[in-house]
């Protein structure tokens, strides 16, 4: 079974490799029902892959965990994709996973293209393709058992409590806006995990105070109409080259 969530396709894609690989259920956390539960089969390891948040993993993600029941759990492997520095997120995630009674994860980091852009830029081209193909290797490498899960260190796991503190404010979602470039189509609100966003009169609303901070409503707008405060403006926005409509 493998268990994904993705804003702009590099968690999806990683997914849908393992799968490949693995064959079994392929589950979009974002799209699973309220309360489900998941049986795995004898022998079968739980895949589970997201993206690095804050040294950690985001708070969907977290619910996740402790909202649906798992059974028949012996083995947790998880990929985070990142864009440079996975930090304490094998430590946060094992965490979460302890608390839920869930076996300890094998943690792999699978550094990408970034999406963050609130602080950093999208790579140029270039750049993202030799990401991407070291990337594949990597995860080919991962799935043949040739890899080392990440163990962060004591200092990391100190800092990473610091850091995956300042989540907590960029989660608001008062920096939000929208500009006159919208068209009102509406994928920001469709596609929102945790439903903070509404149409009214043809403009999104963010009508939660707070949301997840995955940045799908920016990079996913069709015209580049949502920014975060002034730190996204004009830069370039991000997609895995086979996102599609997932």
């Amino acid at each position: 079974m493998v268990l994904y969530y993705s804003s702009t396709g590099n968690s999806y894609h990683v997914a849908r490799e393992i799968s490949r690989r693995r064959p079994g259920r392929i589950i979009d956390m974002a799209k699973a029902e309220d309360n489900e539960s998941y049986v795995l089969p004898d022998g079968e390891t739980l895949f589970m892959v997201t993206f690095n948040c804050f040294w950690g993993v985001s708070k969907f993600v977290s619910d996740f965990f402790r909202l649906h029941r798992f059974s028949n759990v012996k083995k947790i492997v998880a990929v985070i994709t990142c864009g440079g520095y996975l930090g304490a997120g094998d430590y946060h995630l094992n965490r979460i996973l302890k608390a839920v009674n869930l076996p300890k994860a094998e943690v792999y980091e699978l550094v990408m293209v970034t999406n963050y852009i609130v602080i950093h830029e999208v790579p140029d081209a270039d750049s993202q393709k030799r990401l991407l193909s070291e990337a594949e290797i990597r995860l080919q490498r991962i799935l043949d058992d040739k890899e080392k899960p990440c163990r962060s260190s004591p200092v990391a796991r100190i800092f990473g409590r610091a850091v995956h503190s300042l989540y907590s404010i960029f989660r608001r979602t008062k920096p939000f806006t929208a500009s006159a470039a919208c068209i009102g189509c509406g994928k920001c609100a469709k596609d929102c995990p945790v439903g903070a966003i509404e149409l009214t009169g043809g403009r999104p609303v963010w009508q939660k105070n707070i949301c997840d901070h995955c940045l799908r409503c920016l990079h996913n707008c069709p015209v580049s109409a949502i920014n975060y405060g002034r730190a996204t403006l004009g830069k370039s926005r991000y997609g895995y080259p086979e996102q599609g409509e997932s």
